[in-house]
């Protein structure tokens, strides 16, 4: 059995700081990475609210896109969109940092509390404008904003 030399040790010295720092370079760029990844992650969750929001109130406009179906009004404290159907009405609205809907028959005098909690937002404005519908989202990135021209235009409804 041959015992190692100083020579053999001073050797290995080289190579085991090459492999200390090529470890320690591959662990910060692990978490280099993993902190990229969380904040595309974050920003595509809020995206996809924010675009959740949206469609989903174009949506629901192209549905129900008929004769005196659709109308632009107030409901509770916020600007809301009214779809009528027969003798029952959808109203989209905001309320406490959701955007909500509510079926209900007409006239049945339920609260904005009452509503179906669909996506967070923090505030909804529905404007009329030349036969045309803008909606305007706001949320912590700022206003958002989708314009839709129903065929069978557009009411405006009373609070």
């Amino acid at each position: 059995m041959q015992i190692p030399t100083t020579n053999s040790r001073v050797a290995a010295l080289p190579v085991l700081a090459l492999g200390a720092l090529f470890l320690t370079l591959a662990m910060g760029l692990a978490l280099l990475a993993g902190s990229v990844y969380r904040q595309i992650v974050e920003s595509g969750d809020t995206l996809a609210i924010r675009r959740t929001a949206l469609s989903y109130l174009v949506g629901q406009v192209r549905r129900a896109d008929r004769a005196d179906s659709l109308a632009a009004g107030t409901f509770g404290a916020s600007d809301a969109l009214f779809v009528h159907e027969n003798d029952y009405v959808t109203i989209l609205y905001v309320y406490d940092g959701q955007l909500r809907e509510l079926y209900m028959e007409e006239g049945t005098g339920l609260s904005p509390a009452d509503g179906l909690a669909i996506t967070p937002l923090e505030s909804l404005t529905v404007e009329t404008a030349d036969g045309r519908l803008t909606f305007a989202a706001e949320d912590a990135d700022g206003v958002h904003t989708v314009s839709v021209s129903p065929r069978c235009g557009v009411q405006e409804e009373g609070p």
